[in-house]
Parts: structure tokens; C-alpha cells; sequence
């Protein structure tokens, strides 16, 4: 069997060689997505044949899955090693949050066997940087007035780079936040809890953090990281009492983030929250980046019980 560690803060950056070598741009192979969200999905990995193999478990479905291996080293060893185990162990054979690419290959691998399904409330959402750094042409004639206003009416704010010394702020903007944004869906309350986590670990992780000061107010936060050619935002905060604030910190943080060979940004998924996706779609994306469920049909041991045994 394979033996699965739990993500840490003390092991954390062991994944990121890993990670960063994907090119799939969806954010679940991305560091900080998977340190932020760990203890929701009961994140565990290891590293087999030189290939990052990944375990997590989706509490409303009750299911336990493997993410689809990532690495410079031997994919199919990888994948022998991941069929072993779920046949020593009992566990169903499903791959989670598989990308395009990984999919091809377990289609081709398993055929007919291969059970596919995908959700719209799980795909990421891609822009190109400079749209959303510029909100340029007719396209983004709303942004851009509502990132205008802000600018009119608060003319001291200013974009600060996360720091160790400025950490302390931001730690408390979103330790207040929910004063001016009332959480009222379970869902909301669990990412909110998951961007505390991120943003007090997030220079140990190496991640791109800021917020936008306004005469010693924090009005908004941005926490994300780049990997190849697309900036990851994994965390976006604003207080909807300044008029423009979110339109401020998608282009401030994107203008601060992006690094020379930046082409895109993934905002990630909407999780079905019809108010988030409204917003989303209103910026324009390139594409939806979907991602996939693959059980391979005849590996499923009915009387595996995840949320029980553990992984």
C-alpha cells in the first residue's frame, strides 16, 4: 500500500515542486489551493515513482478519491501504485478533480471502464491578465466605471504587499470582515474559515498577498501565487460599503501579482453560489476549466466506508 502523510504547515512545501510543473491551470494543483482547503478535504499525499499522488475526501458525497498524479517522473508506475492500493484496501477507484489532459489518459487506460461525470459548479474561471489588470474596451465599460469611482472617492488608497510586518493587518481585516459581508450560507462560512488558514501561512508558503489601504483602513485582501503562465486567486475579500472595492482589488492585485510571462488568471470555481457566479461571468472569461470525476467501474468495493476507516 501506499503510505499517505497529511498536508501540514510543517510539509507543505514538499508538494510545490510537484505542482509547479503542472500544466493543466486548474487551481487544484496548486499549493496554496491544496494547503487552504487540506482539512476540509482531509488532503493526504505522497510521492510515488517521482510522481505527487494525492488523496482527498468529499464529505457531502462521502467519497474518497485519488487526485490525478503530477510530476516529472513515472505516471503509469504512479498509477499501478494507486490501483494497488485501492484493491489492498478496499477503497473505490476514483480519480477527483481530474484536468482535460489527465483525463485523456484514464480514458484511454481504463475505456469503457471509466466512468466520467463533471459539474459546472466546479469549473475554474480563466481570463487573460491584462483584461483584468486594464478592464479595457466596451466589454468592461461596468468594471471599469465602478474601479474609476472608487479611485474618485478614495484617492489615498494605496495597494500593500503582505508582509511580515503588515501580516498582523491583514490577519485582522479578515478576522472583521464578516461585520461587513454577513455570512449566510454553509459554504461561505467554510471558505472564510479556509482563507484565515491561507493568509496566516501564506509567506511560509511563498504565496502573493496585499491589500489595499485606505488612511490606515483595510478595504481589501487578495492572496494568490503563479505557476507557469497563470496567477491562482485563491483568496478575494472586499468591504462592499466602499463602492468600486472589489473591481479595486481584482486590478490592483493582478497588476501586483503578475509576473513577466503571466498570460492568465484563474479565479477559481463559483461552488454553485449564483451571486458569485454572476460576478464572475461579468469579467469576462475566456473559458470554464472543467474538471472531472473518473471511477473506473469494476475496481468500486461497495463496502468501503472513507468517513469511518479514514484514508
Amino acid at each position: 500500500m501506499i503510505s499517505f502523510s497529511p498536508v501540514t504547515i510543517q510539509n507543505a512545501m514538499q508538494l510545490r515542486p510537484y505542482l509547479n510543473v503542472q500544466p493543466f491551470r486548474t487551481c487544484d494543483y496548486t499549493l496554496g489551493a491544496v494547503f487552504q482547503w487540506r482539512a476540509y478535504f482531509r488532503s493526504a499525499f505522497a510521492v510515488v515513482s517521482g510522481m505527487l499522488v494525492m488523496l482527498a475526501v468529499y464529505p457531502e458525497e462521502k467519497i474518497v478519491c485519488f487526485v490525478y498524479p503530477v510530476g516529472n517522473g513515472d505516471r503509469n508506475a504512479a498509477l499501478d501504485a494507486i490501483e494497488r492500493h485501492a484493491a489492498e484496501t478496499g477503497m473505490p477507484l476514483t480519480f477527483c478533480a481530474v484536468p482535460e489532459e489527465g483525463l485523456a489518459v484514464l480514458t484511454e487506460r481504463y475505456g469503457e471502464r471509466a466512468v466520467v461525470s463533471t459539474h459546472r459548479n466546479w469549473a475554474d474561471y480563466l481570463y487573460n491578465a491584462d483584461d483584468l489588470i486594464l478592464f479595457p474596451g466596451k466589454q468592461y465599460h461596468t468594471q471599469r466605471n465602478h474601479l474609476n469611482r472608487f479611485k474618485r472617492d478614495n484617492p489615498d488608497a494605496k495597494f500593500v504587499p503582505v508582509t511580515e510586518e503588515t501580516l498582523p493587518r491583514a490577519i485582522s481585516f479578515l478576522s472583521e470582515y464578516e461585520q461587513y459581508a454577513p455570512i449566510d450560507k454553509v459554504i461561505e462560512a467554510e471558505e472564510m474559515l479556509r482563507a484565515k488558514e491561507l493568509l496566516v501561512d501564506a509567506l511560509k508558503l511563498e504565496q502573493k498577498a496585499g491589500f489595499i489601504d485606505i488612511n490606515g483602513t483595510i478595504v481589501a485582501l487578495s492572496i494568490g501565487e503563479v505557476v507557469r503562465d497563470t496567477l491562482y486567486v485563491h483568496v478575494e475579500k472586499a468591504r462592499v460599503d466602499y463602492t468600486g472595492s472589489y473591481q479595486a482589488i481584482v486590478s490592483m492585485f493582478a497588476q501586483y501579482a503578475v509576473e513577466e510571462d503571466t498570460l492568465y488568471i484563474n479565479r477559481e470555481d463559483d461552488s454553485g453560489e449564483e451571486r458569485l457566479r454572476y460576478s464572475k461571468m461579468s469579467y469576462r472569461p475566456i473559458r470554464l476549466v472543467d474538471k472531472y470525476w473518473v471511477t473506473v467501474e469494476d475496481a468500486v468495493r461497495h463496502d468501503f466506508q472513507p468517513l469511518q476507516s479514514g484514508v
